[in-house]
């Protein structure tokens, strides 16, 4: 990322007004980069969805100023379900040995890892009768120790629990995504909605995602400002 892109800060526009300078003062960076564009984006639509909390809503479908923190809270217990996840799965391997086996075939530079049984007989060809023995056996134990670890550890039940939240999550971005949108703000939304569902490292290097992550950054500094921010650099 460019010099010239990190120096663009907040503080080099005027604001709309002293409510806004005060707010982006408070609870912003002065620099916005790759690695806080998301978390401020978040930060600024939670504020301004807030705001527009009083807002009489018209007929039709809901609003995406209220699909947002919907979708945004499901997206929160959705990490939170992945990072306990990722532990289980991480103490579930210290108590077990996993559920593959890996078995050396002649001629092969590195052992061959199998997974079922079927993998074990597509390779009988090249393994004699005494290794398909162990082979199955081992498999057997790993299958068994697994188990035991899941049922005392409730792996699989946090393997479902976050399956269920990301389903979820995914049909309200979703839903938000066919919504019209009638502000900036709502604008502002389904953008940081599809970034973060799609690019949610911000690594993604082709067209349009740079492109996006800066009209993004463009977003938020017009919300704030009330003025135009064109932004020639990327995130």
């Amino acid at each position: 990322m460019a010099d010239s892109e990190n120096s663009r800060t907040l503080s080099a526009i005027t604001r709309r007004n002293h409510d806004s300078k005060t707010w982006a003062a408070e609870n912003l960076p002065p620099i916005i980069d790759r690695r806080n564009l998301l978390p401020v984006a978040a930060r600024l639509l939670s504020a301004r969805v807030i705001e527009a909390d009083g807002q009489r809503r018209a007929p039709g479908p809901t609003p995406v100023r209220e699909l947002w923190p919907q979708w945004y809270a499901l997206y929160q217990r959705r990490m939170r379900a992945y990072h306990f996840r990722k532990k289980l799965e991480a103490k579930m391997l210290n108590n077990s040995a996993g559920l593959s086996v890996a078995l050396q075939i002649e001629g092969a530079d590195r052992p061959v890892i199998v997974h079922s049984f079927a993998d074990i007989q597509r390779l009988s060809f090249q393994l004699d009768a005494e290794q398909i023995t162990q082979a199955r056996a081992e498999l057997r134990q790993r299958r068994r120790s697994w188990k035991n670890a899941d049922r005392r550890l409730g792996y699989s039940a946090a393997v479902a629990l976050e399956q269920d939240i990301a389903e979820e999550a995914g049909i309200t971005g979703r839903v938000m995504g066919l919504i019209k949108p009638s502000s900036l703000i709502e604008v502002t939304a389904k953008l940081h909605c599809l970034i973060v569902t799609q690019d949610p490292a911000l690594k993604l290097k082709t067209t349009p995602w740079p492109e996006l992550r800066a009209m993004l950054k463009d977003l938020i500094l017009m919300e704030l400002t009330g003025c135009s921010a064109t932004s020639p650099n990327r995130i």
